[in-house]
């Protein structure tokens, strides 16, 4: 069974990670989210995530500033992908990370009992003390100190962070 939003800030609370829970509509566009961040005044990074699939059926989770520019021709090979890689379809969204689209986030690996979907986090997300993320559910999102959000990823995945001006990936 898929673990909800509820479940997952249970797990946040059982380590002791502090969030800021905000509620709203949903969305599914970095478009639409950036009016709603404004209206409540939501600090930090802002992110859009990128769930990838090759031709081989590897898949990818990538979590970016939402302002980021992804090139998938030039990341397919940073990440050593086979193949093109293309957007996986909500099938494999749900199958993989327990969501569906437009609630995807880091926080969804926490479904990924598999352990088969390789996670890549900009690396500039780091510049900033607090992250927002869906908890598995586009109508809320939580607010986290960066370095806890990678810590608690650190629990539930490889967490790989990629340079978006280098194209160099570190593995932490």
């Amino acid at each position: 069974m898929k673990l909800e939003a509820k479940s997952l800030l249970a797990a946040l609370n059982e380590q002791k990670v502090e969030y800021k829970l905000f509620e709203h509509e949903a969305f599914f566009t970095v478009e639409e989210s950036s009016k709603l961040k404004s209206d409540l005044n939501m600090q930090g990074a802002h992110t859009k995530n990128l769930f990838l699939r090759d031709k081989k059926r590897n898949f990818y989770l990538l979590s970016c500033l939402d302002s980021t520019e992804v090139d998938l021709k030039i990341i397919k090979n940073t990440i050593q992908c086979q193949g093109n890689l293309s957007f996986g379809s909500a099938e494999y969204l749900y199958d993989k990370l327990g969501v569906k689209p437009g609630s995807v986030s880091p926080y969804s690996l926490i479904n990924n009992v598999d352990k088969d979907v390789s996670f890549y986090l900009d690396k500039k997300i780091n510049d900033y003390e607090l992250c927002n993320f869906h908890p598995l559910d586009n109508t809320k999102t939580i607010q986290v100190k960066t370095e806890d959000c990678i810590k608690f990823l650190k629990t539930i995945t490889t967490v790989r962070l990629i340079d978006f001006t280098t194209m160099e990936v570190i593995n932490l």
